[in-house]
């Protein structure tokens, strides 16, 4: 049997709402998503990666939107990462037209996200969230949101 999740992360990697902020956004999503399997807070001192799991289809370049290829992404996030501090989102050099970019600036079909911080809910049971919600859950948390649908 597979699972979803629904991740809310915010924008800029290195955002770690509040305590205060993070359980308005937490009791906003419960909320939102009354049947899900479980909510729960995530933090983390390092920039972590929130993959969509087997949603995954595409990697593209932010700069000519040509694909990228899993082979260069896979061995990009090789270097990116170290254990001690995490994912350091440095700029490389890309594939396709030579400019650069960081991890976290690539176009990912479907969306993945960096960060320390995130709002999780297994089995939401509720689609796609509405932009009202993300709005709100925004503001709860005081920065903008990547939502990542994750299936695995």
């Amino acid at each position: 049997m597979s699972d979803n999740w629904m991740l809310l992360v915010p924008k800029l990697p290195k955002h770690i709402p509040s305590p205060g902020e993070a359980n308005a956004a937490f009791d906003l999503l419960r909320e939102a998503m009354p049947d899900a399997d479980e909510i729960e807070i995530g933090q983390n001192e390092s920039v972590q990666f929130f993959d969509c799991g087997a949603n995954l289809e595409t990697i593209a370049c932010p700069h000519c939107e040509a694909d990228v290829g899993f082979e260069w992404w896979g061995e990009t996030m090789s270097s990116d990462y170290d254990e001690k501090t995490g994912f350091q989102l440095d700029e490389y050099e890309l594939p396709c037209c030579s400019k650069f970019a960081s991890l976290d600036e690539l176009i990912y079909e479907f969306h993945q996200a960096f960060g320390c911080f995130a709002l999780s809910a297994m089995n939401p049971n509720i689609g796609k969230m509405s932009d009202d919600t993300v709005s709100k859950i925004e503001t709860a948390m005081g920065c903008e949101v990547s939502v990542v649908y994750q299936h695995i």
